[in-house]
């Protein structure tokens, strides 16, 4: 059998191979394996095999007890033909046999093919975002006009990349910055696309809510990001972290669909539904000159009730009505 004492970042720090009938885990030094950790007894742990040939793990009458990896029951035998991990004290241990099979050979990428892509991913972007910039210009385009607002995110991406590039060396050991970068990079080539494709659905079929509540796609693709980063670090908890970021990016996106909502049922809906699109690209015909009046007849109906109103008791007193 082999028994592995995982570190606490989910490493595994050591690895020994039991050639006998049984293994004996604990602080003392006549133990098979030999486990520094205060909360573990002298003589804590013994593996053996039952008698379908199953390894079973046993508690050696200890004060702190046996506990399967992520269970909070304490046991005094656990059965590893289906749970390997266990946990003694503050330290968790992994006991396989020969035969337990282990996952296929990955394919290995290397730093320069992540370096190449973020390379050319880079260049795209840095493409699309020159032209958008171009693009929003009224006045006489110049060259620090466009170029600088280009220098300043650059840098924020690279600071970006770079972050997760530092927690990356601190839990795996390598930094591996090509990969973070192609990762923020993509990203960014998502996130323009996702605000282009908004922007023209919502001009192209009149869709305002689309133009009001686009930023929580941007939530969601934040959220997919964090994910890409941490896959790509393999943190030991990666769901709790995993939960963490969603909690985070929903608390967000909550409060800015909160206070959307809250800005339109106190000021109204904004003017228009955003950038303008060529009109070829509009799909929903234009209202008639009768249905604009009918409409604007309808809004002086409401601003007239409104004048009768006897006034709210706070700001957000009118928070949820429909007018």
């Amino acid at each position: 059998m082999w028994v592995e004492v995982l570190a606490l970042d989910g490493a595994i720090a050591t690895r020994e191979r039991i050639d006998g009938a049984e293994a004996r885990i604990g602080r003392a030094f006549d133990n098979d394996v030999v486990v520094d950790d205060p909360h573990v007894a002298p003589h804590h742990l013994r593996i053996f095999r039952d008698d379908a040939g199953e390894l079973v793990a046993e508690d050696l009458g200890t004060v702190n007890g046996l506990y399967p990896e992520h269970g909070a029951q304490r046991s005094a035998l656990l059965s590893l033909a289906k749970l390997s991990g266990i946990r003694i004290g503050r330290t968790t241990l992994r006991v396989h046999d020969g035969t337990r099979p282990v996952a296929p050979e990955r394919a290995l990428t290397a730093p320069r093919a992540h370096a190449a892509w973020a390379a050319l991913l880079g260049v795209a972007l840095l493409a699309m975002l020159a032209v958008l910039q171009w693009l929003d210009t009224t006045g006489q385009p110049r060259a620090n006009v466009i170029l600088l607002p280009l220098l300043g995110f650059i840098a924020i991406l690279a600071l970006w990349a770079g972050l997760w590039a530092v927690l990356s060396r601190v839990f795996l050991g390598q930094a591996r910055f090509a990969l973070q970068l192609r990762i923020a990079v993509t990203a960014c080539l998502a996130l323009i696309a996702w605000d282009q494709a908004c922007e023209t659905l919502s001009f192209a079929l009149a869709w305002r809510e689309m133009a009001d509540y686009a930023a929580l796609g941007v939530w969601a693709l934040l959220a997919a990001t964090c994910y890409a980063h941490l896959h790509a670090i393999g943190p030991r908890h990666m769901r709790f972290a995993m939960g963490i970021v969603l909690v985070l990016v929903g608390a967000g996106a909550l409060l800015q669909y909160a206070s959307r909502s809250e800005v339109r049922t106190l000021v109204g809906q904004s003017a228009t539904l955003g950038e303008l699109r060529p009109p070829a690209l509009r799909l929903v015909p234009l209202a008639s000159a009768d249905e604009f009046f009918a409409r604007a007849a309808g809004t002086r109906l409401k601003v007239d009730q409104a004048r009768t109103r006897e006034p709210g008791g706070g700001l957000f007193a009118d928070f949820g009505q429909s007018d």
